[in-house]
């Protein structure tokens, strides 16, 4: 009578660690974690504070994640598909034409919501990059489809040669990153310069093929005056 009296008690009554695997998933930690990695650098995402700052004890986060390692692994795919991924494919439902998602891209280190969160995040785990293997390989991905998908779309909206798509997608992902480090933001004005800059006709161009200049100055005139009036949804 008294042990199914206990084992009734026992079903009866969850234990501190499922009501707080139930309260709070991996995804909670995973988040927690992005946030102080964004703040504070990887060194101060340990175990014992996160379970501080979320309210719960370590046994919640040893119900969902192996070991810290873990929950490091987990971060980067979180920030590999909210960084990258789930802003391309965003960018490429809206069925707009290739210079206007081109814009969208350019313009997502300003005016997107989480902008400032986003750069401060990036920064750290390009920091982080510098001495762990993990998180290199995350930055190398995370780069190499970045550049494809601006090469993509340079493509798309008439750069025909594969070298200049190329260099001219390094050019454009360069000038987003200095726009989400570099704390001093650019006039309106400055900017459209830049982006005439970056869509000028590539070097030589005039002379050797100039129905292709013709077709590049109309490319960066379109890209100037319509990156100004862009604003990002992301």
């Amino acid at each position: 009578m008294a042990a199914r009296d206990r084992q009734q008690d026992m079903t009866a009554q969850p234990t501190t660690r499922s009501r707080e695997s139930t309260r709070l998933d991996a995804a909670a930690w995973t988040d927690a974690g992005l946030s102080v990695l964004a703040e504070n650098g990887v060194a101060a995402v340990r175990v014992e504070p996160l379970a501080r700052l979320l309210a719960v004890t370590k046994g919640s986060f040893y119900w969902h994640f192996k070991d810290r390692a873990e929950l490091l692994a987990a971060m980067l795919a979180s920030w590999r598909r909210q960084a990258t991924f789930k802003i391309i494919e965003r960018i490429e439902r809206t069925q707009r034409a290739p210079l206007e998602k081109l814009r969208q891209l350019i313009d997502l280190p300003v005016l997107g919501k989480n902008s400032a969160r986003g750069a401060s995040l990036e920064l750290a785990i390009r920091l982080w990059a510098k001495s762990d293997a993990s998180a290199a390989d995350a930055i190398a991905e995370i780069d190499h489809q970045r550049l494809t998908h601006i090469a993509g779309l340079l493509k798309a909206a008439g750069v025909h040669d594969d070298a200049e798509a190329e260099g001219r997608a390094f050019l454009y992902y360069a000038y987003m990153l200095a726009e989400a480090f570099i704390s001093t933001p650019l006039s309106a004005h400055a900017k459209q310069i830049c982006d005439a800059q970056l869509a000028a006709p590539a070097p030589g161009t005039t002379e050797s093929d100039p129905a292709r200049a013709a077709t590049a100055r109309a490319f960066s005139a379109e890209v100037a005056a319509g990156s100004a009036k862009t604003k990002s949804n992301f």
